[in-house]
């Protein structure tokens, strides 16, 4: 400081001094201010109760030097000027075209007042521009790291850069890093990238902090991630019904896009499917469509996309075209069996009936022996909800020997008189004709013809087979021997054996003094067993017996329901139930049951589907007892005719079981010989009992 200057400074200081003892003090103080570069700013300062002599000093940076004394301003700082009325004690500091160089802090003072604090002067450059971002150019793989880094540019003071994943601060940033350049970094980390990360939007912002004077600047980056298929399934099983359209969809989210291709596991693509983006659309859906579809996406990004949907295609039953409409099975097989396959969706049920009937079996129906009255036609039926059941008949047409039904075994007429002899054959073939022969007395073996001399042989068919009537007239003693009935086919021969009794008339009239008794006796036992059950005391827990009119007639029944005389019950038929129509009355058959229970019987009933839905027997066949068949008037085997021959039944069967006893004589009682030979069979019976 060079002389003159410090006389200056002191002769301020002595003034300043004189003013504080007189109490000067400051109106305006200086304040800090903000302003852009090349503008002008203007610092305010002013005093009451100045002097004159008191000299007022502006000093600035560098290091607080002297900027002006009173009015004065010294040379090195042209740009500055002292601005307002000295004598009112204004001395503000105006600053023209400012620079950064003038940024920092200014004292205005007196030596009669007591300094003032300081007054910061803020010189704002605006930055050059938006910041710029370096990073993540092209597009990153799921997985990857992402590095974004945010530089400004120019601009004073330096910025503060902040991140932004759209309007929200993003935390994983690092600090900024000052930089030669007069602006700052500030990088964006994040140490892997997800398919979420695609299409975010991070914003790099840029604040001077003087918004009045100078905006903040961003730049943005626009986040590009490559991930691999992500398929979604909208529905994991379709229902469709054969014929209708169906839809199997996949949505896909990948980036790139994605190619979505269809192939269905274990088969080809139904001939009319279409691809329709990522859907397959099948216009006309078919049985054989059914399976599992699978979508596969595939952007060239590992892993592909994988999704599967399950058709389920749902049908009517269709039984198999491979069973036979007639089957031809051999007489006595045993452990027969139809099987009936069917299909459908859903599953079908299969079942099997005999036509005409609501009496259903298992699949596949059995039988453990075949007997002529298997013969019928039987129905496959194949049930599913929501479609109409499928049907399919199948004829079992029973071939074997001749089977001749069994009947009396004895027959006996008085010298004179006549005799007959029944023959009933069934069989399949049938066989050409029936033979009979007679085996005499001396072991000699005799065909017989129609002759004019007695012998006259009728043969005629019927509805299981056909009859043959042997009849003799005028029999002598020489006639007496065994009566062979023969029948022969192409698969074997069946005879049946007859013996004749001729009675000389000396024992006649023994024998129809002893029937004459028996008789009577019958006679008052089925008097007292009617009055019994009219009364209730026996029979009385019998269900109800439901009457049919007997002014209409009973059609015939087929034959498998005619079993004339005592036929086995190995066969598979028991059970079965033939309806027929019976003047809009439905007229069940009962099955031959003799004493045997269901499970002795040919056919399997464990899988019997409606037990207890039989239908009830009519009044006519409560009165039989349990297994007895429905024999017509026609097929009563007759022994014997004319009120001079006496039949004798040698081998009756056994008796059945006393309540069963019971039946017999109420139906005996009830309704009496339906014609004349079943009145020779009741005769025949009580001269058994006599000789």
């Amino acid at each position: 400081m060079t002389a003159s200057r410090r006389w200056i400074v002191i002769f301020i200081l002595t003034i300043w001094w004189s003013s504080y003892a007189t109490g000067a003090s400051y109106r305006t103080t200086p304040k800090s201010v903000a302003v852009l570069t090349g503008r002008t700013v203007t610092l305010a300062c002013s005093f009451d109760g100045l002097r004159s002599s008191d000299p007022v000093i502006w000093e600035g940076p560098p290091d607080y030097t002297v900027i002006s004394s009173g009015t004065a301003v010294f040379k090195d700082f042209k740009r500055h000027r002292i601005v307002g009325n000295d004598g009112t004690g204004e001395f503000n500091l105006e600053i023209r075209d400012t620079r950064i160089t003038d940024a920092g802090e200014y004292r205005c003072s007196t030596t009669s007042v007591e300094r003032a604090g300081d007054a910061t002067l803020t010189v704002v450059a605006p930055m050059d521009g938006a910041p710029d971002i370096t990073g993540a150019e092209l597009p990153l793989t799921a997985g990857d790291e992402l590095l974004l880094t945010c530089r400004s540019r120019g601009g004073y003071p330096p910025p503060q850069l902040t991140w932004y994943n759209g309007t929200q601060p993003y935390r994983s940033t690092r600090p900024s890093q000052p930089e030669d350049t007069g602006g700052t970094d500030i990088e964006l980390f994040t140490p892997d990238v997800t398919r979420w990360d695609n299409g975010a939007n991070f914003t790099c912002v840029a604040d001077q902090g003087f918004p009045s004077l100078v905006k903040t600047k961003s730049a943005s980056r626009i986040l590009r991630v490559h991930y691999p298929p992500v398929v979604i399934v909208p529905s994991h099983s379709v229902h469709v019904l054969e014929g209708r359209p169906t839809n199997l969809t996949c949505y896909v989210d990948a980036n790139p896009r994605a190619m979505v291709s269809w192939k269905k596991l274990g088969d080809v693509l139904p001939i009319e499917s279409v691809q329709r983006g990522s859907t397959l659309h099948i216009p006309r859906t078919a049985r054989r469509d059914s399976g599992v579809y699978q979508c596969t996406a595939d952007n060239g990004v590992e892993p592909t996309g994988v999704g599967s949907v399950s058709l389920q295609v749902f049908y009517p039953p269709v039984i198999e075209t491979t069973m036979d409409a007639k089957v031809t099975v051999m007489l006595h097989r045993e452990d027969f069996s139809l099987n009936c396959q069917a299909e459908g969706n859903p599953k079908p049920q299969t079942r099997w009936r005999r036509k005409d009937t609501t009496l259903y079996w298992e699949n596949p129906l059995r039988f453990h022996r075949v007997r002529y009255d298997v013969e019928g036609t039987y129905q496959c039926v194949a049930t599913s909800d929501g479609f109409p059941a499928a049907k399919r008949d199948v004829r079992i047409d029973v071939v074997g020997q001749p089977q001749i039904q069994s009947g009396s075994s004895f027959v006996s007429t008085r010298v004179g008189g006549s005799a007959r002899f029944h023959c009933d054959v069934t069989a399949d073939p049938l066989p050409d004709r029936i033979t009979w022969s007679m085996s005499n007395k001396l072991g000699q073996e005799i065909n017989l013809v129609t002759t004019n001399n007695g012998i006259s042989i009728d043969e005629r068919p019927t509805p299981d087979g056909r009859s043959s009537v042997l009849s003799l007239t005028d029999v002598s003693e020489d006639d007496e021997g065994t009566y062979i009935c023969k029948a022969s086919n192409m698969f074997g021969s069946h005879h049946k054996e007859i013996r004749l009794a001729v009675i000389k008339g000396s024992s006649m009239a023994v024998v129809i003094s002893v029937s004459v008794v028996i008789l009577a006796v019958v006679t008052v036992m089925i008097i007292f067993v009617c009055v019994a059950r009219a009364r209730g005391w026996i029979c009385n827990d019998e269900e109800e017996a439901v009457s049919v009119p007997h002014s209409k007639p009973v059609p015939p029944l087929p034959k498998y329901a005619r079993k004339p005389g005592h036929g086995t019950n190995d066969s598979g038929v028991e059970d079965l139930l033939e309806l027929q129509e019976l003047d809009g009355t439905l007229k069940p058959r009962p099955p031959p049951r003799t004493d045997k229970e269901w499970t002795a019987v040919g056919l399997s009933y464990t899988g019997l589907a409606h037990p207890a839905a039989l239908p009830s027997y009519s009044s006519l066949e409560r009165q039989r007892p349990d297994g007895q068949d429905i024999i017509s008037p026609e097929s009563i085997q007759e022994e014997g005719q004319g009120e001079d021959v006496l039949a004798v039944r040698v081998d009756p069967p056994l008796p059945p079981p006393k309540k069963r006893q019971k039946m017999w004589k109420r139906r005996g009682d009830s309704r009496g010989p339906q014609n004349h030979h079943e009145a020779e069979n009741v005769l025949n019976e009580i001269q058994a009992e006599s000789l």
